[in-house]
């Protein structure tokens, strides 16, 4: 009975100790597997997030570069033009250049477009070079008479040489000083002139101040505007001071002489008509 009952109890012991391996083994599988799951499945994770990340760094990259800010900023100084007309002449003033139409028309048989006009402020030629600029209408010498009839800045005057960028030679014509008159606005416009003309290299000052103040036989009876006599001198002057490539070209023809306007604000344009229509303003 003693040798059954110990049979017994070494039975239920190696049982026991079995079970106890069995559960064992068990866990371990379990810790194992449950181990190399959350390996996979972080390894999936980050391949998962690296994948993403590469989407998005590859759509950031390939991503085309927005041009439409560059496009809708223009350049201030740079205007878009044609070149200037080889070998003839476009001229721009006010009133006192109107008197010398005709004069100017002989004086220089390259004369491609004029246009003057009474009371014409600087801000308006301005305008107009710039219409002249943008249809091609400049020759390659400019002639300008501005600034009888109101300020002339210096800053408009930058303004005017920006829109005249390209032009080989830029003629700027001093003013008269009528005498008697208190603050003439032609005394402080010629110290712009003059400052201006010497600041660009493509300008060439005519000085009509001094070739006519003393010489009062040149003006009508408000000393600024020009009788016949000083309309040929006025032409003359200017004229002389073209080289021969500025004589040597046809004007872009056929020219008319069109008219506008009455009483101060007068004007006439000379050259092709549809030239001349879109540039009649004041």
């Amino acid at each position: 009975m003693m040798w059954i009952r110990r049979h017994r109890r070494m039975g239920l012991f190696v049982f026991i100790l079995l079970a106890i391996l069995a559960l064992g083994a068990i866990g371990t599988f379990l810790y194992s597997t449950n181990t190399s799951l959350l390996k996979t499945n972080e390894q999936a994770s980050k391949e998962t997030t690296t994948k993403e990340t590469t989407t998005i760094t590859t759509t950031a990259t390939t991503q085309p570069e927005s041009t439409t800010v560059t496009a809708a900023v223009p350049e201030k100084t740079t205007p878009a033009t044609t070149a200037p007309h080889a070998g003839w002449v476009s001229a721009i003033g006010d009133s006192v250049m109107l008197g010398a139409v005709e004069a100017l028309q002989q004086k220089m048989p390259n004369l491609g477009l004029l246009n003057a006009q009474g009371s014409r402020q600087p801000a308006a030629a301005i305008d107009i070079m710039r219409q002249w600029r943008t249809a091609g209408y400049l020759g390659d010498a400019v002639v300008i008479d501005i600034g009888n009839n109101g300020p002339f800045a210096s800053e408009q005057f930058d303004e005017m040489m920006q829109v005249l960028a390209g032009v080989p030679k830029v003629l700027i014509v001093t003013l008269t000083v009528p005498p008697g008159v208190e603050n003439p606005v032609a005394a402080s416009n010629n110290t712009v002139l003059i400052d201006g003309a010497q600041r660009y290299p493509n300008t060439v000052l005519v000085d009509w101040h001094g070739a006519s103040v003393n010489h009062p036989e040149y003006f009508s009876g408000d000393s600024t505007h020009l009788s016949l006599q000083g309309a040929q001198a006025y032409a003359d002057l200017i004229a002389s001071r073209l080289g021969r490539s500025e004589g040597s070209g046809a004007p872009p023809g056929p020219q008319e002489t069109i008219s506008w306007g009455e009483g101060g604000f007068f004007g006439k344009c000379v050259g092709p008509r549809s030239w001349c229509v879109i540039t009649t303003t004041p």
